[in-house]
């Protein structure tokens, strides 16, 4: 857990009541509002993890970490006020202030920049649990690791309440890029939009998760502890426009892998999957839908004794009966049956399982100690390679939505037989998504990876009849003009791009490749200059203009 008196266990509850209702005085903010009724709530939910699920950078140790695979030092230094990482490469250093933290503390804890309102992920993350710094999840074999990875809002659609993109850019956002004097999960997240109830509050005016129809109840839960394969908008729809009372479906669905859905054949850990590992569970499918996240947890009070208190949750729906035949000793209930396990996708990281099962003694001992822990392995049974929805989509998006599913998958697993069922899929709902603008890219995606290169270009160019103020779309169109020939209308495409979104990497990259092959000197150096003005301290954008300033 991070540092903070939210995040030690033996709680002063009037301590935290009284400093959350010091803040009443703060009317924009609906939380401050909410103490005024429910202090003891709204107190003990800012000691949970999830109100620090995003946080300006707190006091970590300063370190260093060296990556070997990119021949890469970092070095952290706390400045008190600020939090600076450095890197250094190849004879190159540059500093960035970090902006914010993303994560509790309770596992990792990742850092974002901000570059002209534009933000990266840092390539280094702190491990509470070992104390240590290393490399974020997704950047441990990087050949050179830099602040390059953009945050688009669904990234941070679970750590913070509101968030504030900028239309028609990859990861714009306004400034701040936050709402709210708060910008963690709230309230709202759970309970939904708070103004009826605050100017009426009375039972009814405000969303009660536990008494939601179940589909409902649990995409309250789900939707930042669902993680699947892809999670896919229903047309015109943005993330943030779910509410609670309402399914995901009627935003977004998530899509899962047919194997997962098979207690036999559990998937590996991954970092958000505690929904799937619940419904998988012996206790889950026995309730007839009855247990749920709320069953067990109470996300306005963290468990001061948590022994006690799961081993109380498990024996209100077991009985104490089951304590004559249970081995012994039968005190903890979640180190034997929900171990903390390692995760595929989550660095140095153990979670709890919340599959609720029996697990062998070097199971529960392989999770304690990371280090001896066996690579979690990834699912081969019946189904593995088929994607399924969590829940059904609306009718009228199922073909949609599974096709542009398989595409995203297929493309990141590099399966030929996904990507061409998801063409498939989306071919035969064209005539009802014409102008769809993930229909089209998805199509225009898959021809351009299968070589039909001209016919890309057409899709491409659709979609900038659509969306016409959208960096992205020119981009994908270049990248078609450019595989078809015609260098000339990609060039033109490539600076439509930088002119709608001029902090767009991969646009510098493309452009400099196609004056490099056409020999054109002062064409690339023009683009080396611009790629460099932009991210004046990115090492690969120096390198190539052959600076060296610190």
């Amino acid at each position: 857990m991070r540092t903070c008196a939210a995040a030690k266990p033996n709680l002063n509850l009037a301590v935290l009541t009284a400093a959350v209702l010091a803040l009443v005085s703060l009317p924009a903010f609906p939380v401050e509002r909410c103490a005024q009724c429910h202090p003891s709530e709204v107190a003990g939910f800012r000691a949970t993890p999830m109100a620090h699920s995003v946080s300006l950078p707190g006091p970590e140790p300063a370190g260093k970490f060296f990556h070997s695979i990119s021949q890469t030092e970092f070095s952290i230094k706390d400045h008190g006020s600020t939090l600076d990482q450095q890197i250094t490469r190849g004879g190159l250093s540059a500093s960035y202030p970090m902006a914010y933290a993303v994560g509790s503390g309770a596992h990792a804890i990742s850092y974002l920049i901000d570059v002209s309102g534009h933000l990266f992920q840092s390539p280094l993350c702190y491990y509470p649990r070992r104390r240590q710094w290393g490399m974020a999840p997704g950047y441990e074999n990087s050949p050179a690791p830099d602040f390059y990875r953009p945050i688009v809002p669904h990234c941070l659609f679970c750590h913070a309440g509101r968030v504030l993109p900028v239309a028609e850019t990859v990861n714009g956002y306004q400034n701040p890029p936050f709402a709210g004097e708060h910008i963690g999960i709230t309230c709202e997240r759970c309970h939904g939009p708070a103004e009826a109830h605050l100017r009426h509050p009375a039972p009814g005016s405000i969303v009660n998760p536990a008494k939601l129809p179940p589909p409902a109840r649990d995409s309250v839960c789900g939707q930042c502890h669902l993680s699947g394969e892809a999670f896919i908008l229903n047309p015109g729809k943005k993330f943030s426009d779910f509410r609670p009372s309402e399914a995901l479906e009627a935003v977004f669905s998530v899509y899962v892998y047919k194997s997962s859905r098979d207690p036999k054949h559990p998937e590996a850990l991954t970092v958000i999957s505690q929904s799937q590992q619940l419904a998988l569970s012996e206790c889950a499918r026995m309730s007839g839908g009855k247990l749920w996240c709320g069953t067990c947890h109470n996300p306005h009070h963290l468990a001061v004794h948590p022994e006690a208190y799961y081993r109380a949750r498990c024996l209100s729906c077991h009985g104490a009966e089951l304590l004559k035949t249970h081995p012994k000793p039968d005190k903890n209930c979640i180190d034997c049956h929900m171990p903390r396990l390692p995760v595929t996708n989550g660095g140095h990281t153990i979670f709890t399982d919340h599959r609720i099962a029996i697990y062998t003694p070097q199971q529960i001992a392989a999770g304690k100690n990371f280090a001896a822990a066996p690579a979690p392995q990834l699912n081969k049974g019946p189904g593995a390679g088929q994607l399924v929805p969590w829940r059904e989509p609306p009718h009228e998006f199922s073909q949609r939505n599974l096709g542009l599913a398989d595409v995203e998958v297929g493309e990141r697993v590099k399966s030929l037989a996904m990507i061409q069922r998801g063409y498939r899929l989306l071919v035969r709902c064209l005539p009802r998504f014409p102008n769809d603008p993930a229909v089209l890219t998805a199509l225009g995606q898959v021809l351009l990876g299968s070589h039909h290169d001209s016919s890309a270009e057409a899709m491409f160019e659709r979609v900038i009849q659509v969306q016409p103020d959208n960096a992205s779309n020119y981009l994908h169109a270049a990248l078609a003009s450019k595989a078809a020939g015609d260098d000339a209308k990609a060039i033109d495409d490539l600076n439509r791009a930088l002119e709608l979104d001029p902090i767009m990497r991969q646009s510098y990259l493309e452009l400099a490749r196609i004056y490099e092959e056409e020999g054109n000197a002062a064409m690339l150096r023009q683009t080396d200059e611009r790629y460099a003005a932009a991210f004046p301290k990115m090492l690969d954008a120096r390198r190539q203009l052959g600076l060296k300033r610190p």
